[in-house]
């Protein structure tokens, strides 16, 4: 009788942990030999949970200590995965084709890795899209404005999707998820735009009120006072940057290393400066990134630097590209889309302006042959 007891408790021991963890099964084809990995996707990383080595029929099952919180993994099939969400004792159901894995899967059992499939493929077709018409400027770089224009209203369609689906439940993974959306490694919705941050502070505070101990409402919260207390030091230093000079607008990017790179910093320390936007992706890039060398080693030591913002959606390219460029070069991750762009009026690709010291701008500039003979005229 006593064994029979004991045996029973061990059952219920068994049963009452197994109950505290997550599943998620299924089976993935024409993948023997391939190891299927789980990952978490914590805010400090992501890390391996579990691995199998599928065989032939290709079945797996994975279980995990359930999470306190809403919390994010995927599945991994060599470089593909497939991002869910779990924020109990779950059985989520997956299928796929090794060929396919990453967009021809199905997954089923949670509401909420429904919605963040739609995401998913909504972030996917805007990704096409930019890079389509960011391509497109190689080949009509005088459609630069049509081009941008439409990438704009490609841009708010999707927020406005993104943001019906916040609006349905802040404190939801897939708020969650959506906010940290990204094309070709860039942010989507961004804290230091405005209507952006309403958006973040709306899923920061329904985080706050249903998690308050979670590591993600922190994490939003942080991101979202942060912004907002940077947007707060700009605005103070707005009144010396118009002393300096009244007759151009300041850009802020980041270089190569990673450094930030100012256009008064760069006005306040030469005699003139060139600032031109460019796209290295485009066929005239080279030839014409050879004329500026030949001007820059001309007219440098007499006081004139270069400013070239590159507004290539691919950023691996453009730092191979720029890499031994002697001039200062940044990159706008917002592409045809950038505020710079629209802040310039920039309508074709290359445009740039012969900026003065003291005098702020003097010239805009949309051809090539033209750079010399202006710089030339000041130095």
């Amino acid at each position: 009788m006593r064994k029979w007891i004991f045996l029973c408790a061990i059952a219920v021991a068994f049963a009452s942990c197994d109950n505290n963890k997550f599943t998620i099964r299924g089976n993935v084809a024409d993948a023997e030999g391939q190891v299927l990995y789980l990952e978490t996707l914590a805010t400090d990383g992501k890390a391996i949970l579990d691995s199998v080595k599928l065989d032939k029929k290709g079945a797996f099952e994975f279980k995990q200590a359930a999470p306190q919180y809403p919390e994010f993994y995927q599945l991994r099939l060599n470089e593909s995965v497939v991002h869910f969400a779990i924020d109990s004792t779950e059985t989520l159901s997956f299928s796929a084709k090794a060929a396919d894995f990453a967009n021809g899967y199905e997954l089923s059992g949670s509401d909420e890795c429904v919605k963040m499939r739609i995401v998913a493929d909504e972030s996917a077709k805007l990704k096409r899209r930019i890079n389509d018409l960011s391509q497109a400027i190689s080949t009509q770089s005088d459609q630069v404005e049509t081009l941008r224009a439409q990438a704009v209203a490609d841009l708010e369609a999707y927020k406005k999707k993104m943001l019906d689906l916040v609006l349905e439940n802040p404190a939801s993974a897939t708020a969650y998820y959506i906010v940290f959306q990204e094309i070709n490694g860039d942010k989507i919705f961004t804290p230091y735009d405005l209507s952006d941050r309403r958006l973040i502070a709306a899923v920061a505070t329904g985080f706050d009120v249903r998690y308050p101990d979670s590591p993600r409402s922190k994490q939003l919260k942080d991101m979202t006072l942060a912004a907002i207390a940077a947007q707060r030091a700009a605005q103070q230093k707005v009144p010396e940057i118009e002393a300096q000079a009244a007759s151009f607008l300041e850009v802020e990017l980041y270089d190569l290393r990673g450094r930030k790179q100012t256009l008064s910093q760069a006005v306040n320390a030469n005699r003139l400066v060139l600032l031109d936007f460019t796209s290295y992706q485009t066929d005239y890039s080279p030839a014409y990134n050879m004329k500026l060398a030949e001007l820059y080693k001309k007219y440098n030591s007499k006081g004139l630097e270069i400013f070239q913002i590159s507004i290539d959606t691919d950023e691996q390219a453009w730092k191979v590209a720029a890499d031994n460029l002697p001039w200062i070069c940044v990159r706008d991750p917002q592409s045809l889309y950038s505020h710079n762009v629209s802040m310039y009026n920039v309508t074709s690709l290359p445009t740039c302006f012969v900026i003065d010291r003291n005098e702020g701008i003097l010239k805009r500039i949309e051809k090539a042959d033209e750079i010399e003979r202006a710089v030339q005229s000041r130095l």
